[in-house]
């Protein structure tokens, strides 16, 4: 174990540098005006790209991974609001996104000035 801990703070950086910037980056987007419209899909997406942006900015940033990564993420959600074809009204459908006029049903956050907070 302790080798690969080893090998991953050298792509990756120092974990607690990493979780800090991770966890400041977040907060920061978690108190964006539109934070609370994203469903979990999109919200999910720009966390991991956050921590993706971290390792990049506290490990290797010359680590190919770290940058295909983020294109996944964003990839994931681009397919998936460009193939949105189930209604408003379906009870089946988690997410709202596709449509700008109908806001995706998420979870009550609790946003301050301070930090944001998910229950």
């Amino acid at each position: 174990m302790n080798d690969i801990l080893d090998e991953r703070e050298k792509t990756h950086g120092d974990y607690y540098q990493v979780s800090m910037m991770a966890q400041e980056l977040k907060d920061a987007m978690r108190r964006g005006k539109k934070w609370r419209i994203l469903d979990d899909m999109q919200r999910e997406t720009l966390e991991m790209i956050a921590s993706k942006i971290s390792r990049i900015l506290s490990g290797n940033p010359h680590e190919s991974d770290h940058w295909r990564d983020i294109a996944g993420y964003a990839t994931l959600i681009e397919r998936w609001l460009t193939s949105c074809t189930a209604s408003d009204d379906d009870p089946t459908r988690r997410h709202g996104g596709c449509n700008p006029a109908t806001p995706a049903p998420v979870r009550e956050a609790f946003v301050s000035q301070e930090k944001a907070m998910l229950p």
